[in-house]
């Protein structure tokens, strides 16, 4: 098994997207829960485009130099963006287009690959980020129920 931490792969990831190729990894992580999976989910980076749409799923650098995949959720006045993960309820804001590496083109969930043009992954994107008052509240309502009718 390959082990390496992004700043050793950046520049590979760099030239094979900007080549118009794609980079498949698994996120790790629990910021963007439920949608991506640590260990079970994987991602599907292309090159972004010139400017990105509301709920796209970019793999930025933060100024700090962490790596991040979050969901755009809105725009800052200025033109840059304001990411969230689905699983926090924190905005980021200020991330320019100039930190962005990849976006998500697709999914694999399971071994199965969903599209970024999926039905399931463009209400789910359009939908979880206006839920962010009950995220809390939604996983232990579903954890709850799952634990009283399936005991």
């Amino acid at each position: 098994m390959l082990s390496a931490n992004f700043d050793e792969l950046l520049p590979i990831i760099q030239e094979e997207i900007n080549s118009g190729g794609e980079v498949r990894f698994k996120p790790r992580g629990r910021s963007m829960l439920p949608f991506l999976m640590e260990g079970r989910d994987e991602v599907v980076l292309v090159k972004p485009p010139e400017r990105l749409k509301k709920y796209d799923i970019p793999f930025y650098r933060r100024r700090d130099g962490g790596f991040v995949l979050h969901r755009v959720v809105g725009f800052c006045p200025d033109g840059r963006y304001i990411m969230c993960g689905d699983n926090q309820y924190l905005r980021e804001k200020g991330i320019g287009h100039d930190q962005i590496i990849g976006l998500v083109k697709a999914v694999y969930r399971k071994g199965k690959y969903i599209p970024s043009e999926a039905p399931f992954y463009r209400v789910w994107g359009a939908l979880w980020p206006k839920v962010m008052w009950c995220r809390g509240f939604l996983p232990r309502a579903y954890r709850k129920i799952k634990r009283t009718l399936f005991k």
